[in-house]
């Protein structure tokens, strides 16, 4: 037998080792796993069984909250109350050189809370879209297209639009509007 030959039989039982060893670990793999049952213990009797009376909540003894004014403002630093007078002593007072009783601090007093008149509600954006100008040979200068979400107008300076919109002023970057139910103005950019 020639060199060769004898390392394409060694390569061949190399070869045949690793396919032995792949086969049986994927036989061994694929069989289902037997264990052994898990045993539970057997519970042990205990002198004093738990029963179901026993499991039971003693509202009694459970702390309640309570929602007496006094509470009030002492645990919420943000609720403002005026702290309340401390109780008068039922005890007699003692004769001594001062048996008048002391006076009490004089009490600050309490602010007023500060109502303002309810703001009248804020105007509606105009819903006007500046699309784009064209110069004109008029006097007014230029052309401004402007839409709203169904129509489209071509407006000068000076003109009404939909009874309600003043056009003020037209430059080649924003056209502005003035709005006459509310009286306000507002500058519509153009649009790129």
């Amino acid at each position: 037998m020639t060199k060769q030959d004898r390392q394409k039989v060694s390569i061949l039982v190399v070869l045949l080792a690793v396919l032995g060893v792949t086969i049986a670990f994927g036989y061994r793999l694929n069989q289902p796993q037997t264990t052994s049952a898990v045993q539970t213990p057997e519970p042990k009797p205990s002198a004093n069984p738990p029963a179901a009376s026993d499991a039971r909540i003693l509202l009694e003894l459970v702390e309640k909250p309570d929602a007496a004014e006094e509470d009030i403002g002492k645990k919420n630093l943000f609720q403002y109350h005026q702290a309340p007078e401390p109780p008068a002593s039922s005890a007699p007072p003692r004769g001594g050189p001062s048996s008048s009783p002391i006076p009490a601090p004089p009490q600050a007093p309490v602010p007023t809370p500060i109502t303002r008149p309810p703001q009248p509600p804020a105007a509606p954006p105009i819903p006007l879209k500046y699309q784009g100008f064209a110069s004109t040979t008029n006097p007014s200068g230029l052309t401004a297209f402007v839409s709203d979400d169904s129509r489209h107008y071509n407006v000068t300076v000076g003109e009404i639009l939909m009874g309600r919109y003043r056009i003020v002023s037209i430059t080649d970057k924003s056209v502005e509007v003035e709005d006459l139910e509310y009286n306000r103005r507002q500058t519509l950019p153009l649009l790129k």
